[in-house]
């Protein structure tokens, strides 16, 4: 059954795909130094290159949610083209957008109450929301319906385990995500914080190292000790693909990962987490 399929551009997927898929993307925005700039800008596909080169000379960084009118406007043009229609969000836990998205479906069906609309939050974003929408595309694919897209989504979400280190304090601080005492002191001591994304879909540090090594390291053991499916793994970097690069290698040879997709983290993530960041997506056990 064909139906649209919606989501975000934290789902780190290329132009080219959505295209290919027919997949609708809601952009997001990021902030450099106050002038804001699409996360998603499909007519330049160099924009992920400009922004980490931006970011090397430490501007101040904030990001925005998409707005409800962005998602009502796609909503509306796929019910008007006959669809049903499945939103796949960005984590509500860390980003207002999902809650956008929800108020748009509302309006719809208040509007329209014969529309078929179903909105999953991801409770992750990046590589992590990007598989389950490549799963929905391969699900409809083969015939499932949106609904179906939906419960495959919420029953598998808390299986994606999202793990993120920093190699500098300074976006977490610009972004708000640490206070400015704990950069200062984390700063001078080098402390690289191991972060995880909780069943609520927030980012919580779950470990401090002091160094890179031990921080590449304890991303690689995040994977050694939960994962469950060892088809893929994604590792989305901050422009630093030598360690991506080498993270996914080690991942392959003692691990036996079939498949790790490498790729740039996208613009609105990095924002908050910096040139030299490490983000690594897979299924594994449950979070608790």
């Amino acid at each position: 059954m064909n139906f649209k399929i919606v989501t975000d551009s934290t789902a780190n997927l290329s132009a080219e795909y959505f295209l290919e898929h027919g997949i609708s993307v809601v952009t997001l925005f990021y902030l450099l130094d106050g002038k804001e700039y699409p996360a998603f800008n499909p007519n330049n596909p160099n924009t992920l290159d400009q922004f980490y080169n931006s970011l090397k000379q430490r501007p101040k960084t904030s990001t925005s949610c998409a707005n409800e009118n962005s998602y009502y406007e796609v909503f509306e043009k796929a019910y008007n083209d006959g669809q049903e229609i499945l939103y796949i969000g960005f984590s509500s836990g860390v980003s207002a957008t999902y809650r956008s998205a929800e108020i748009a479906q509302k309006r719809l069906l208040e509007k329209y109450p014969d529309a078929k609309i179903y909105c999953v939050d991801t409770l992750t974003g990046s590589f992590g929301q990007g598989h389950f929408v490549q799963k929905a595309v391969e699900m409809r694919a083969n015939g499932k319906t949106a609904e179906d897209c939906y419960n495959y989504v919420l029953e598998q979400r808390l299986c994606m385990r999202t793990f993120v280190t920093v190699d500098d304090l300074y976006f977490l601080y610009q972004g708000g995500r640490i206070p400015s005492l704990s950069y200062r002191i984390g700063s001078l001591v080098k402390i690289k914080p191991i972060i995880e994304v909780n069943t609520e879909g927030k980012l919580v540090a779950v470990n401090k190292v002091l160094s890179r090594k031990f921080s590449l390291t304890a991303m690689f053991n995040a994977v050694k000790d939960n994962v469950t499916d060892k088809d893929v793994v994604y590792i989305a970097h901050g422009d630093c693909l030598q360690d991506a690069n080498a993270l996914a290698d080690k991942l392959k040879a003692q691990l036996q990962i079939k498949n790790v997709v490498v790729g740039k983290l996208e613009a609105v993530i990095g924002a908050h987490t910096g040139v030299g960041s490490i983000a690594i997506f897979f299924l594994g056990n449950k979070r608790t």
